[in-house]
């Protein structure tokens, strides 16, 4: 176990290198996030610190900056949402758009990961254009990744007797948590030209994202035993 874990901290060691070159980095990412993934790991589990009881909900504020922020936060809500987490946009800070996140620390640290092999990926795939054919572009990439995380989530249920009701106590205790400790919020709606190419080519894009439906499963088992 520990040969996987030193495996997983190497990857992410080269992944995050600033002198790494993109392509690379994006592989390391993705490999790194696999293993996690497949291991069930937390982040306290690679950094050999004390284990967090895991059966708790977590508040983690998120801060996304950057270029196309705002489409880059709602990829990040899309995943908390599938992963369990629930999630609310905070008011903007320095430049950066704050994503508030409730869940178990394994969900987290799922939609942190898949955020982030998510991005590598989108950063590669953005295509040439002006800001309005990126920005649909974007808004379709978050939908084809959203069928492909639903659809991994969906065989995980089938497959795992009792997951369902599972993955459906934790996201219920996070937005309990949620709405606990945070004020009143308010929704909001978002519009995307479904029949432009950009759009198309981006939810095309986000569908050829692979992911193993082990990432909604770290823990499952253990609950329905």
């Amino acid at each position: 176990m520990s040969d996987q874990r030193d495996k997983i901290n190497a990857l992410l060691a080269v992944a995050q290198h600033p002198t790494t070159p993109q392509a690379e980095a994006e592989t390391a990412l993705a490999l790194a996030s696999k293993l996690m993934l497949k291991n069930g790991y937390s982040s306290s589990d690679l950094a050999e610190t004390r284990a967090v009881d895991d059966t708790s909900v977590l508040v983690e504020r998120i801060s996304v900056r950057g270029l196309y922020r705002v489409r880059r936060q709602n990829l990040l809500y899309t995943i908390a949402l599938i992963h369990s987490c629930a999630a609310y946009r905070d008011f903007d800070q320095d430049e950066a758009c704050i994503i508030v996140l409730f869940g178990r620390p394994s969900d987290i640290f799922a939609t942190k990961t898949i955020f982030a092999a998510a991005e590598a990926m989108a950063a590669r795939l953005l295509p040439r254009g002006d800001r309005s054919w990126r920005t649909s572009w974007w808004k379709g990439f978050q939908m084809g990744l959203h069928e492909v995380l639903q659809g991994s989530r969906s065989e995980f249920i089938t497959e795992t007797k009792g997951a369902g009701l599972v993955l459906a106590d934790r996201m219920t205790r996070a937005t309990n948590e949620l709405r606990a400790t945070s004020g009143p919020l308010r929704g909001g709606t978002s519009y995307a030209d479904t029949s432009s190419h950009s759009y198309k080519d981006g939810r095309t894009a986000g569908r050829s994202f692979g992911v193993s439906g082990r990432s909604f499963g770290s823990g499952v088992r253990g609950e329905l035993q």
